[in-house]
């Protein structure tokens, strides 16, 4: 299910503001609490003072003082002689009683009412100044519904912003976009970085993913036109003599052209096999990461090898048991692969002792043949490059192979020239 990133972001904020505008509320009706408390109770007291200070008055004149009538259902005052006789009394509201010697607030319940009650005491008598409680809600109310209202009434502004917001935060991904629609599959340019902060581990795995397909459209178009480039001309021969087989009434010569085609065929097939384990090691970004047991990686070389190794005379040297490989760990299959084309390369064109060893962190084979021109040293790991004046078959790609395994397992192939004669194939940990 496809969602709307601009509406998932303006969610999740309001997800946010939401509860935050919800717990400001509540503060706020504390605060207001608090505040409308303090004030009501201030004037309160101011009043209860005012009032004290005319009960000398009061007393004087009791007998002329009528009760007051109600001014407010909210409010309401009462006064005392110090002997606790009622002086001053309004006509509705709680009913207030004497509490001489006794100054402060009190709370009292009348009627489903709760009042704030101030209680003023002194040598000429007591005052009482009543509040309903109701009041103060009712202020609070209205200050918390109108915050509420005012909400409501910028929530369409506030979310037309946010839209407009995150439509401008988002227009860069829209650019990308339209960049990727433009750009052909083998263009390697990479992305420009120049984007939010937050975009840019976004651009550099794109432009990662940019350099890998690039490569890998041009490792395929090089890897068909090296298969067509390479097979054209076996295949050719092949059909040459397949003609002259056809032709030929003599059972010599078509025996002999029979014998041509199959050996052709066998190094078509070679070249394939060679071609599709390059087109394999070279796609490798990732291998196996295994526990590598050498001596039963060995023991699975040496049959094939040292039977090669007879039919051309040559001697075959393996390392000592105990010896200590420089990889632990690898791909045990490409590694196997990787040994058996060095080997097979120094048996077939080098000859004498083929010895491989492990010294000090470093794979080597070595043969006792003539070696190669120092010119030809780095060339010979080149695709499809064989010296001339070679009379073994091949394909050219067995070192090539061999590069790209040990560039996967963290290893660097060298070529040397031997004092004593001979080549000389290095593995050892690239720096």
């Amino acid at each position: 299910m496809s969602h709307s990133l601009r509406g998932t972001l303006i969610k999740s904020l309001l997800k946010v503001v939401t509860p935050l505008w919800l717990l400001s509320c509540v503060l706020l009706a504390l605060l207001a609490w608090h505040e409308v408390n303090e004030l009501y109770e201030e004037q309160q007291t101011l009043f209860a003072h005012q009032l004290y200070s005319t009960l000398p008055t009061l007393i004087k004149d009791h007998d002329k003082i009528t009760p007051l009538p109600a001014h407010s259902d909210h409010q309401r005052v009462a006064a005392w002689r110090p002997d606790g006789h009622l002086l001053l009394d309004e006509q509705r509201g709680v009913t207030l009683a004497a509490r001489p010697g006794f100054t402060g607030f009190v709370t009292l319940l009348s009627h489903g009412h709760s009042w704030r009650v101030y209680y003023l005491s002194g040598a000429a008598g007591s005052i009482a100044v009543a509040q309903d409680l109701s009041e103060r809600w009712s202020l609070i109310r209205g200050l918390v519904l109108t915050q509420g209202v005012l909400w409501l009434l910028l929530l369409p502004f506030a979310l037309a912003a946010l839209w407009w917001a995150v439509g401008r935060g988002l227009a860069p991904l829209a650019q990308i976009r339209q960049q990727l629609q433009q750009r052909n599959p083998d263009d390697a340019t990479p992305l420009s970085r120049e984007v939010p902060h937050e975009l840019r581990a976004l651009i550099d795995a794109m432009n990662g993913l940019i350099d890998r397909v690039a490569e890998t459209l041009q490792r395929e178009r090089r890897f068909t036109a090296d298969a067509a480039h390479e097979l054209r001309s076996p295949l050719a021969a092949m059909r040459v003599q397949a003609e002259v087989a056809l032709l030929v009434s003599d059972a010599g010569a078509r025996d002999k052209a029979l014998q041509q085609l199959m050996l052709g065929v066998d190094r078509s097939s070679q070249l394939l096999a060679q071609l599709l384990t390059l087109s394999r090691v070279d796609a490798a970004s990732e291998m196996a990461n295994e526990v590598i047991d050498w001596p039963q990686l060995l023991h699975e070389l040496h049959e094939p090898l040292t039977r090669l190794a007879a039919s051309r005379q040559v001697q075959l040297c393996w390392p000592a048991p105990d010896a200590v490989w420089p990889l632990q760990q690898g791909d045990a299959t490409l590694l196997a692969l990787m040994l058996r084309n060095l080997l097979d390369n120094a048996i077939r064109y080098g000859g004498g002792t083929v010895t491989l060893s492990v010294d000090g962190g470093e794979i080597s084979v070595s043969d006792d043949g003539g070696g190669l021109p120092q010119a030809l040293l780095e060339k010979v790991c080149e695709r499809f490059y064989r010296p001339a004046g070679q009379g073994e078959t091949g394909s050219g790609l067995g070192l090539s192979i061999v590069e790209r395994i040990a560039s996967l397992h963290g290893l660097q192939l060298s070529l040397h020239n031997r004092e004593q004669g001979g080549l000389l194939a290095r593995l050892s940990r690239r720096r």
